[in-house]
């Protein structure tokens, strides 16, 4: 596929902003997903499987680099990357049925829900008061976060970030923990979602290759900042803007 040089750069340059804030704070795929979806002509299908193929690839640097800084929780990112690559099936048969329009509105609700939580979450100050066990209970409760990140990975292409991040916080998991858990939470992801988007040749690899480049390296250096810098203002700024991305596409 050809896109306008501006297009390109535009993309690029969001996909590098997206790196550093799912290695910093979660939701950063989905400004891939948005660019991809309102800058091209791209089907659903071919915005979910070109963007699931590039989360694929900096998930599996972002686990290697949280896991060699001793930040993943194994259990609970072997609980929940279980139960989302089940997941992932079900979305990628359903995305089937999503018209182009329909995937629009779809995704501006989802990144409303996700803005509106991370706004909330820094409004009322909300730590981490749960003491996490590895009881039935807790279990099931991790399974059920997996099985939702999943479903809606596979549908949208969206990798798991985007519910993965906000949703363990809400049950307690530390922030940079929640960070290192969900970069292993969307190599399962956005794998078994790739993989199913490719028997259906949706991967746009002209595409692919530059946004996962710059993605990368925004990986990188949002790691960095993850060890250095308080992200309570950049989950703010963050939400605001999704909360608005999602106004505009329903516009």
């Amino acid at each position: 596929m050809v896109v306008a040089t501006e297009v390109l750069v535009a993309l690029v340059v969001l996909a590098f902003l997206g790196g550093i804030i799912v290695a910093t704070i979660g939701p950063g795929g989905i400004l891939i997903v948005t660019g991809l979806y309102l800058m091209t002509s791209l089907s659903s299908a071919e915005v979910a499987g070109t963007s699931s193929a590039v989360f694929t690839i900096g998930a599996v640097l972002g686990s290697l680099i949280y896991a060699r800084s001793g930040e993943i929780d194994w259990w609970i990112a072997g609980v929940v990357s279980a139960a989302a690559a089940a997941g992932t099936w079900v979305g990628v048969q359903a995305n089937a049925y999503l018209s182009r329009a329909l995937y629009g509105i779809v995704l501006a609700v989802l990144l409303a829900i996700v803005g509106v939580t991370i706004v909330y979450q820094e409004y009322h100050d909300l730590e981490p008061r749960v003491e996490l066990g590895r009881g039935g209970w807790d279990t099931a409760g991790f399974v059920a976060v997996g099985i939702v990140i999943g479903v809606a990975g596979g549908l949208l292409g969206i990798g798991g970030a985007a519910l993965s991040a906000p949703a363990l916080v809400l049950v307690g998991v530390p922030m940079l923990a929640t960070i290192a858990i969900t970069q292993v939470v969307v190599v399962a992801t956005a794998l078994f979602t790739t993989l199913n988007y490719v028997l259906l040749d949706a991967i746009v690899t002209s595409l692919f290759v530059p946004i996962t480049l710059s993605y990368l390296g925004g990986v990188g250096i949002g790691w960095w900042l993850a060890h250095r810098a308080e992200p309570g203002r950049l989950k703010l700024t963050l939400g605001v803007a999704l909360i608005g991305l999602a106004g505009s596409l329903v516009v």
